[in-house]
């Protein structure tokens, strides 16, 4: 991989086929550990908790919390804010996707905004970068000091270039004798890139999300985050990808979307648009997203050791027929998150 400049099949027994995995698998993380400098952690049961509450589960030093767990556009009753996620401790703290009301869910997380240095973006739909004009705007409203960097792929810093041009009076008005102790810096990075930030090594993998698009200049990345006592794998948006289990193998935590395209939610969304959307839409769902049957074999194939599911488009009503479906596959543990759990 490439080093970017640091700072800036079918059902089956999914036992025996975790058994006949674990040397391959073995050797596979042994490869991208010699590639990208990162090491493989111990296997560990992961149990989610309130972000702010206590829970009887080992403690790591750094954990994820689920800020919020919406699937995109369609519909999640209420209940769900849009997609965030927040990788915090050992006196540091990365916002993983910056939907929109991630400054509040970060404040219902007990998190101060101070803290949070780092954002790092998996792609530019608005579901996923919606927050950054609060996140940006609030810490110049605050005057909070330090540096912001932004990590995303191509069109990142045009993104965060044009927050910042928007953002101009609000930053005239709150000029002050600090305030060249502010500061938004983005960095435009691609499949293969890795970054260090602080104690975590982040490597990104292109996933299949833009798989229809006929712009190949777009991309839609996955993560691998080794912290010091493990690997949390963050898939983003994405449809099947070997590229994904590839960067998912042996990790500790996956941390995947998944996506119902037969959910009521997806077909009331469907209804609205013409046949020709309609079928592109549709293809979209079921090609550029991950269905629980797909969920169960990245995670199987990847032999990871833990499952949550996040950017959830799938009805409260049937996660219960999903989870069924994921489990043919995949027999780890496995947790439907909600928001402000953490890992």
């Amino acid at each position: 991989m490439r080093e970017q400049p640091a700072g800036p099949i079918g059902p089956r027994s999914a036992l025996g086929r975790r058994a006949m995995l674990a040397g391959a698998v073995s050797t596979t993380l042994a490869a991208v550990a010699t590639s990208t400098g990162c090491s493989s952690t111990a296997a560990a049961t992961t149990q989610p908790t309130s972000a702010t509450g206590a829970s009887k589960r080992r403690k790591y030093a750094m954990t994820w919390a689920t800020l919020g767990t919406q699937a995109g556009p369609v519909s999640g009753g209420g209940h769900r804010a849009q997609p965030a996620n927040l990788l915090h401790g050992s006196g540091q703290a990365l916002l993983v996707d910056a939907g929109d009301g991630a400054v509040d869910q970060l404040a219902k997380a007990g998190v101060d905004l101070g803290t949070v240095g780092t954002v790092i973006l998996s792609h530019l739909h608005i579901d996923h970068t919606g927050g950054l004009w609060g996140l940006i705007g609030r810490r110049y409203q605050a005057q909070i000091p330090g540096e912001l960097v932004v990590y995303g792929p191509p069109g990142t810093k045009e993104t965060v270039d044009g927050i910042l041009a928007g953002q101009g009076p609000l930053h005239s008005i709150v000029q002050s004798p600090t305030a060249q102790a502010f500061g938004v810096r983005a960095v435009d990075i691609e499949d293969g890139s890795v970054v260090t930030v602080g104690d975590v090594r982040v490597t990104a993998a292109q996933n299949s999300h833009y798989k229809l698009e006929s712009d190949t200049h777009s991309q839609s990345l996955s993560y691998r985050f080794e912290t010091p006592d493990r690997a949390i794998v963050y898939t983003g948006d994405t449809g099947p990808s070997a590229n994904v289990e590839k960067l998912a193998a042996g990790a500790d935590l996956l941390v995947s979307e998944i996506t119902d395209p037969n959910d009521p939610s997806v077909t009331a969304l469907l209804a609205q648009f013409p046949e020709d959307v309609r079928q592109r839409l549709l293809l979209h769902f079921t090609e550029e997203h991950l269905t629980a049957e797909n969920v169960g074999l990245l995670a199987e194939r990847a032999a990871v050791k833990a499952l949550t599911l996040t950017h959830i488009g799938v009805s409260d009503s049937r996660i219960g027929k999903a989870r069924a479906a994921i489990a043919k596959n995949y027999d780890g543990p496995m947790k439907f998150a909600a928001d402000l759990d953490t890992f």
